[in-house]
């Protein structure tokens, strides 16, 4: 199996410059802000124009889906951490493990708390659990557009 892969990487690494680093290396801060207040601008629209219900529905949504978003942010640093340094630092090997299924199973329990308890709430909550993804497809859009 090992014969299949390659022994030295296929191309050299992309030279970057220090000021597009500076501005790809906040990424991750501007996804948050964005999800932050998307999810505050959409909560409270949807608070006034579908009733209180689906506000809250779509804010606890979005403070799941962004939970989540951090969740899966500290999970990969930590997994890239433990891959680059070896020996005891960091959190053990199986939490490392154990993190990214208990984040899936973090959302569905939310979701089935939802579905079970408060099924007037379930259109918002799950509107809410895409605001991340679309801060984050907007900072794609943001860097391919902004940071040629």
């Amino acid at each position: 199996m090992s014969d299949l892969l390659p022994s030295e990487p296929v191309s050299a690494p992309i030279p970057v410059s220090p000021q597009m680093e500076e501005r790809l290396s906040g990424a991750y801060q501007r996804i948050v802000r964005v999800a932050v207040v998307l999810s505050v601008a959409a909560s409270a629209i949807a608070a006034l124009l579908a009733g209180w219900r689906n506000g809250l529905g779509l804010a606890l949504g979005a403070l799941v889906g962004l939970l989540n978003f951090i969740w899966l942010h500290h999970g990969a640093d930590v997994l890239v951490h433990r891959m680059l340094f070896s020996g005891n630092q960091g959190p053990g090997k199986l939490w490392v493990w154990l993190s990214f299924p208990l984040r899936y199973l973090l959302v569905i329990a939310a979701v089935y708390a939802m579905i079970k308890g408060y099924p007037r709430m379930l259109i918002g909550f799950i509107v809410g659990l895409a605001l991340p993804v679309m801060a984050s497809m907007g900072e794609g859009i943001y860097e391919a557009l902004v940071l040629k």
